[in-house]
C-alpha cells in the first residue's frame, strides 16, 4: 500500500544501545500532577489565584531544571553566542522556562476561556493577508514553528472565524517518560492535548492526506508546524545552529490543492496573545518532485527561522529537537 505524503514514518533507530526505560520517571510524576490535581484546581480555582500559581510555578521551574538549563543554554549558545555564560543568555533561559510553564497553564484553562469569553487581550496583525490568500478558493495551509502560544493562537483563530485542521502525532516518542507513564499516561495528556487544540488529524492516519486535501479544497485551513519532522519525505537542513530534519509531504499537499502557505508567528500567552499572519507564499513549479522541495522549502524554512531568532523565548524546541 502507498503512503500518503504526511503519513509518518518512523525514525531511523539509533546504532547505540539504549538505556533501559525505568518504570516510573520523574515526567510519569509531573504528568500525574498535572493531569490530576493541577486539572481539577484549574477549573475550579479563581483565575487569578490559578495565573499566580503558574506565575510562581514559572519562576522555579529554571532553578528545579539544573540540567534542562544547562542543554537549553548550549542550544541557544549554538544559534546566538558562544559563551554559555552570557548575561543575554541566562535570561533568555529564564523567559523561556516561564513561558513553557504558562503554555501548559493554558492547556489547561482553554476550554473555561474560551466558555467563559475570557480571551480578551489579544490582537491579530495583518489579518489581510490570511483574507487574501483565501480569496482564491483553493484553501490555505498555514505554517509555524511549535510557539508556546500556538494552541492559544489557533483557538483564537477560529472564535473569529478562521477554524483550522491540525496535522498532530498522536504517539509522540519521548525518553524521558517512565514505563508506567508511556503505558497510562501519555494517552491521557495527548487526549488532553487535543481538546486544548480542536480539530485535529493525526499523522499517523492512512488517510491523513486526503483529510488535509478535503479541508483545504472546500476553501478551508490546514495547520502544520514546520518544525515536526513527522512525514514519509524528511529533508535535513541547518537550522538555528545544528542539522535538523524537517518534512516535505505537506508541500506536495498544498500544491495538490493549489493553495498558498501562510506563516503565523504566536506570540504570549492567554493574558496578552498577539497573533501575526505573513504574506503568503506561493509554490513554484519545478521539473521533478526532489528540484521541487528543494525549490520550495527553503524560503518557508528562512521565514520560520527568522520567526524564531526574533523571539527565542517564546520557541519550544531549543531542547525538545
Amino acid at each position: 500500500m502507498t503512503k500518503t505524503p504526511l503519513e509518518a514514518t518512523p525514525a531511523p533507530r539509533s546504532s547505540r544501545p539504549q538505556p533501559p526505560r525505568p518504570l516510573v520517571a520523574i515526567k510519569d510524576i509531573a504528568w500525574l500532577l498535572y493531569l490530576y490535581p493541577a486539572r481539577w484546581l484549574a477549573r475550579v480555582l479563581p483565575l487569578r489565584f490559578v495565573y499566580a500559581l503558574g506565575d510562581a510555578a514559572g519562576a522555579c521551574a529554571a532553578a528545579c531544571l539544573p540540567a534542562t538549563r544547562k542543554a537549553l543554554l548550549r542550544s541557544l549558545a549554538l544559534a546566538f553566542s558562544p559563551d554559555i555564560g552570557d548575561p543575554a543568555l541566562n535570561a533568555l533561559a529564564d523567559r523561556y522556562f516561564r513561558n513553557d510553564i504558562l503554555r501548559f497553564l493554558d492547556d489547561l484553562l482553554m476550554q473555561r476561556l474560551l466558555r467563559e469569553h475570557r480571551l480578551r487581550n489579544a490582537e491579530v496583525v495583518h489579518l489581510d493577508n490570511l483574507t487574501q490568500a483565501l480569496a482564491a478558493g483553493h484553501g490555505a495551509l498555514l505554517v509555524s514553528p511549535h510557539f508556546f502560544a500556538s494552541r492559544l493562537a489557533k483557538r483564537h483563530l477560529a472564535t473569529i472565524g478562521f477554524p483550522s485542521l491540525s496535522v498532530r502525532h498522536h504517539a509522540p516518542p519521548d525518553r524521558h517518560a517512565g514505563r508506567f507513564g508511556m503505558r497510562f499516561l501519555q494517552k491521557h495528556y495527548v487526549a488532553l492535548v487535543g481538546e486544548a487544540l480542536g480539530d485535529e488529524v493525526s499523522a499517523l492516519d492512512p488517510e491523513c492526506s486526503l483529510k488535509m486535501l478535503a479541508r483545504l479544497r472546500s476553501g478551508g485551513l490546514v495547520d502544520c508546524h514546520m518544525d515536526a519532522a513527522c512525514s514519509r519525505e524528511v529533508v535535513r537542513r541547518s537550522f538555528c545552529g545544528r542539522e535538523k530534519p524537517f518534512p516535505a509531504g505537506f508541500l506536495h499537499v498544498a500544491k495538490l490543492a493549489g493553495c498558498p502557505l501562510v506563516p503565523l508567528e504566536c506570540l504570549g500567552n492567554s493574558r496578552r496573545l498577539r497573533i501575526e499572519v505573513g504574506k503568503p507564499i506561493w509554490l513554484s513549479d519545478a521539473p521533478d518532485r526532489r528540484s521541487f522541495v528543494e525549490t520550495n522549502l527553503t524560503p518557508v524554512l528562512r521565514v520560520v527561522e527568522e520567526q524564531i531568532k526574533r523571539h527565542p523565548a517564546e520557541w519550544d524546541l531549543w531542547i525538545r529537537w
